[in-house]
């Protein structure tokens, strides 16, 4: 469902681009030349604001790829479970668990680890 249609309950009307046939109404041509023009600019500064966007999000990225034989750290974080919490105040507890062994390149940004029993 789309914020539109949340809000006035149908579907927003579709724009549709001005007709090729010049009008015989200068209203109509002047109107519909205008519109193109304002989605244009709409259109621009959307690609414009996505790029910023994608552009603040890769500041903080960064491409990591390991080998069979390397050691890292897991995040357990959104599977945490109270069996694996070592403290009472869970805030305290470790954020990674580690350094495990890589076993096995599962996919591009996956791997199967060597876990202790």
């Amino acid at each position: 469902m789309t914020p539109f249609r949340a809000l006035y309950g149908r579907d927003p009307p579709h724009l549709m681009k001005g007709t090729t046939v010049p009008s015989s109404i200068a209203e109509f041509t002047r109107l519909t030349e205008e519109r193109d023009t304002i989605l244009k600019e709409l259109q621009a500064n959307l690609l414009k604001a996505q790029n910023q966007m994608q552009q603040q999000a890769n500041k903080h990225r960064r491409d990591v790829s390991f080998v069979i034989g390397d050691f890292v750290y897991l995040k357990l974080q959104p599977y945490r479970s109270k069996s694996l919490a070592k403290k009472i105040n869970e805030k305290l507890s470790p954020r990674f668990y580690g350094p495990y062994k890589i076993t096995k390149v599962v996919g591009q940004v996956a791997y199967q680890l060597e876990l202790p029993p």
